[in-house]
């Protein structure tokens, strides 16, 4: 295998960084003109549509029976069509950032979930001590004067969500193998997208208020970027970097959040989201250190 440049590793790097953390951002403008479900399903169609391409070009092969593909398709409809349906219904009662630091559990529950599933990985005393204290961030984030929006159908719903997102992890670990990683992510959003099409159809919703082009923006932002340059960039640094390293940026992520609301959307940011935050990301990073 060629041996990367540093240049190109750290562009990448950063790229998940900004990029996956301004997605709550980019979500949020969009929904003053699209339905939520609708909007989610349009990114993903379009998404799908330019990854395949882009794929092939990389030696994937979609290629096969139909049936050797479900696998993959099921992990998309929680991964896309569930998961992320939730977060992008989740911002039409909750601010962007205070959505995204909700997310920041999701390694305390991969520690958790993950010895079921027969992981190699035990967290032993030291990571359970990150967990409770993952979790004790997490319960002073979830009280209702953390947010001015805070909403709790809203609220829990994104953590189902993110619990839904690990055990799915979990699974795509045991068929990953069978794909190549870029088939793999163009199956799953292409059977996401379905479902989120599905859903907006049933609701019979598609437009909230007028086509503005901020809104038009974020939508092309979110398939461009937040799709297939981002996972693009993911799957290259997994080529070259451990997986531990590469999930990093999961620290990034909700600071990019909260300064974009923060600074353009005019959202608040109170003391105890800070606190329970910071509380938050040091239990993860006792998780993590027990992890290796």
């Amino acid at each position: 295998m060629t041996q990367p440049s540093r240049v190109a590793l750290a562009a990448a790097y950063v790229a998940i960084c900004v990029i996956w953390g301004s997605t709550y951002f980019a979500i949020k403008v969009g929904l003053v003109s699209f339905e939520p479900y609708f909007y989610a399903g349009v990114r993903y169609v379009l998404a799908t549509a330019l990854m395949i391409p882009i794929a092939r070009r990389q030696g994937a092969a979609f290629a096969g029976p139909v049936r050797r593909w479900l696998p993959a398709a099921a992990v998309g409809v929680v991964f896309v069509g569930v998961c992320n349906g939730i977060v992008f219904w989740s911002e039409t009662r909750l601010d962007s950032a205070f959505a995204a630091l909700l997310v920041t559990t999701s390694p305390l529950w991969t520690g958790v979930l993950s010895p079921p599933f027969g992981s190699e990985r035990r967290l032993g005393g030291a990571g359970w001590f990150g967990v409770a204290v993952g979790f004790a961030g997490a319960a002073l984030l979830l009280a209702p004067s953390a947010s001015p929006t805070f909403d709790w159908t809203a609220t829990i719903a994104v953590e189902v969500s993110v619990v839904l997102w690990v055990l799915a992890s979990l699974f795509v670990r045991r068929i990953r193998r069978d794909f190549h990683p870029l088939a793999l992510t163009t199956v799953q959003m292409g059977a996401g997208a379905v479902v989120l099409l599905l859903v907006a159809v049933a609701r019979g919703q598609y437009l909230v208020g007028p086509v503005v082009p901020e809104a038009v923006a974020a939508l092309l932002f979110l398939v461009v970027f937040g799709s297939c340059v981002a996972f693009s960039s993911y799957f290259y640094l997994l080529r070259h970097w451990d997986a531990s390293r590469v999930a990093s940026s999961t620290y990034v992520n909700p600071v990019v959040a909260m300064l974009l609301g923060w600074s353009i959307l005019g959202e608040v940011i109170t003391g105890r989201m800070i606190v329970a935050t910071v509380v938050i990301l040091i239990g993860v990073a006792l998780v993590l250190r027990a992890q290796r």
